[in-house]
């Protein structure tokens, strides 16, 4: 028994921290119930595109040795990644079911989205049409002439009750084209797929269509990317970065031991307006503008999500919320830790890409503190907590510029708080790599999702004998409103964080970035000159002083040029209204936080900063060895490797370093023969 081989003491910790291992033996099937598992047929999706400009996917599904005599198919009401209603039930149409030889048999809509299929312990085929005919972004479905594409959720229901069982997926149509799916081929020429179960059928979204082809390998990982439309992007450069993009994020899990899959699929969609990406078990699907990959600045927010989004591969996908899979299709699944799982990956992927040397220190440092700055100009982080954010991800309020805090933004600069908090109580030994680590094994070990309680424990315990530090930076930061104190984490990396005012004048407002309606206002800061002149969210600013104003640009131009305390009157339309209001701007205008190295760091805090991003910490003054030579043992060696804690504390890796086997146990000496 396991309680057999670990002390009380470390029984009873491991189980605080729900660290025990499960074994198998325990767990599964009785033989008997697996071997008649094993027999039964996968049921088979098929989905045709006949008629392509119709913008309806042909679908038809085939079930086998369902129990009972009537079934019910269920469309999922969301996608797991989107938190949002997708109301794919709206979309299908004729649904029809027949026996195996073709015998009509009674199929009726129970519920918006259940369909009853009577069908008298029989095999049965069910076929209807789905119509996607708007292209909604990559977390959506779409067909045309040009390209199919669909998650999974919006064209396959699934028999309640059966979700288990294997699934064969074919896929057929536009004629030509190629077929990029992430699940593993079942033959077919290409275009037949097999998933375990329909978790793993729905997290898998298809492309038909002619694409270009990017194969590389970065370790033990085939990765294939898939680009739909034109753009000026270099197939050797893109594979490059994506590769250095891997390799950072293996390094964080242990290396190639931590990869949880031996191929990894990029779907991109090079649309105009396209900026979004979302997760997938083993492949993603990112849209993003055809002409980004001559600009630095937005070549470089493109990879961002391309490391956020592979990131998800483990934090989320493998580290997840437990209400987070098996999942719920039927009804919303609400939890409190995307601040965790979105902003966590959201703080991975800036680090990766400056530990893969894809943006450079000022680069990194900007784009830090212009997250610094959204969190700042935010009024919802003095009204909700980033645990209350996440639960209502799936309805943020209309008002929400005001009102409410942005989980991604928030959640990663608590990350940035904990990493360099760790490893300053650690001396370098432990960090956020060591925790995502343990959060890992943990998956690998059990398969189960975790809790809030036992995610902050597993931070608390990363924090040892000054874990009660970590445990009041979650009161104050995740639980509670404390402003996160910037200047004091960062200053333990040597860096300094300068705020800079602009200087002109300011009426609190923010403009729309598009909008073909001119300067659209799309949030006024509750307590600021407009609000207090009377705009509201939704105004069209048309006027100043009786000044046309063209658009947002130009707006902020003249808003910036105003004295601070002198009166301006301001023309606004707003609905159907022209209406006339009077502002008194103040002076100053948004901080810039500006981060930089402080000339005056340690060598102590620029070997943690190097051990932190990456970027080389520079060489000791004369004299400075005995210095240096601590401060690399300090950060280069593990203390607790080869030891076995008999007090119940959990043993850390730092980042990089693996657990040395601990020495076999010598054989007691046989005693003589008598």
């Amino acid at each position: 028994m396991l309680s057999r081989l670990l002390s009380k003491r470390r029984f009873a910790a491991a189980l605080a921290l729900g660290l025990l291992l499960v074994d198998p033996a325990t767990t599964s099937a009785a033989p008997g119930a697996e071997a008649a598992a094993k027999k039964l047929d996968a049921f088979v999706y098929k989905v045709g595109m006949d008629d392509p400009h119709r913008h309806e996917f042909q679908v038809e599904l085939s079930f086998s040795d369902l129990p009972g005599e009537v079934t019910d198919l269920q469309l999922p009401r969301w996608n797991p990644g989107a938190y949002r209603v997708t109301e794919a039930h709206r979309n299908v149409r004729g649904m029809v079911a027949e026996t195996a030889s073709g015998k009509p048999i009674p199929v009726v809509k129970v519920d918006e989205i259940t369909w009853r299929v009577s069908h008298g312990g029989q095999p049965f085929k069910v076929r209807y049409r789905v119509y996607r005919g708007s292209y909604s972004g990559i977390g959506g479905a779409f067909l045309d002439d040009e390209f199919g594409f669909f998650n999974g959720v919006y064209l396959f229901p699934y028999a309640v009750g059966h979700k288990d069982r294997p699934i064969e997926l074919r896929v057929e149509g536009l004629p030509g084209a190629q077929v990029v799916c992430a699940l593993p081929r079942a033959g077919g020429g290409g275009k037949a797929f097999k998933a375990n179960d329909y978790d793993m059928l729905v997290d898998a979204p298809v492309h038909v269509g002619k694409v270009d082809t990017i194969n590389f390998k970065a370790g033990k990982v085939q990765f294939h990317v898939a680009l739909q439309g034109i753009g000026n992007y270099s197939d050797k450069k893109l594979s490059s970065d994506l590769a250095k993009i891997a390799d950072t994020t293996y390094a964080i899990f242990g290396g190639d031991e931590g990869v949880p899959f031996t191929d990894y699929t990029y779907i991109l969609h090079l649309r105009p307006g396209g900026r979004s990406g979302l997760e997938h078990r083993n492949s993603t699907a990112i849209g993003l503008e055809p002409w980004i990959f001559g600009d630095p600045a937005a070549y470089r927010k493109f990879l961002n999500t391309a490391a956020h989004e592979f990131f998800h591969a483990w934090n989320v996908k493998r580290i997840r919320p437990g209400v987070l899979g098996p999942f719920a299709y039927e009804r919303e699944v609400h939890t409190s830790m995307l601040w965790f799982s979105e902003g966590f990956t959201s703080y991975y992927a800036w680090v990766i890409l400056a530990r893969a040397g894809l943006a450079s220190e000022a680069e990194a440092m900007e784009a830090l503190g212009e997250q610094i700055r959204r969190l700042q100009e935010s009024p919802g982080r003095k009204l909700m907590t980033v645990e209350q954010a996440s639960w209502e991800a799936w309805l943020r309020p209309d008002d929400g510029g005001n009102s409410y805090v942005d989980y991604y933004n928030k959640g990663m600069l608590i990350a940035l708080a904990l990493d360099l908090e760790l490893r300053r109580i650690s001396g370098g030994q432990r960090s956020l790599d060591t925790v995502m680590r343990e959060l890992y094994g943990r998956w690998k070990n059990t398969g189960a999702g975790i809790s809030p309680t036992e995610l902050e424990a597993t931070f608390v315990a990363a924090g040892g004998a000054a874990g009660g530090e970590i445990s009041e930076l979650f009161r104050k930061y995740v639980h509670g409103f404390d402003e996160i104190e910037f200047g004091k984490h960062l200053r333990l990396s040597g860096y300094k964080m300068d705020m800079v005012q602009e200087t002109g004048g300011d009426l609190e407002l923010v403009f729309a970035e598009q909008s073909d309606k001119g300067a659209l206002i799309e949030l006024v800061r509750q307590g600021g000159a407009g609000d207090k002149a009377g705009l509201a969210n939704g105004d069209v600013l048309l006027a100043i002083d009786g000044l046309k104003i063209a658009g947002a640009a130009e707006a902020k131009r003249q808003i910036k040029a105003m004295a601070g305390n002198s009166r301006h009157t301001l023309t606004i339309q707003r609905g159907a209204r022209m209406i006339e209001r009077t502002a008194v701007p103040t002076t100053g205008g948004p901080v810039t936080y500006k981060i930089a190295l402080d000339p005056g760091a340690t060598y102590e805090q620029m070997v943690l900063r190097q051990a932190w991003l990456g970027y080389t910490a520079p060489a000791p003054a004369s004299g400075n060895s005995t210095l240096r030579d601590a401060a690399l043992k300090l950060f280069n060696q593990d203390p607790t490797i080869g030891a076995e804690p008999e007090d119940g504390s959990v043993v850390v890796v730092p980042a990089g370093g693996k657990k040395k086997k601990k020495p076999a146990a010598k054989k007691p000496a046989k005693a003589p023969a008598k």
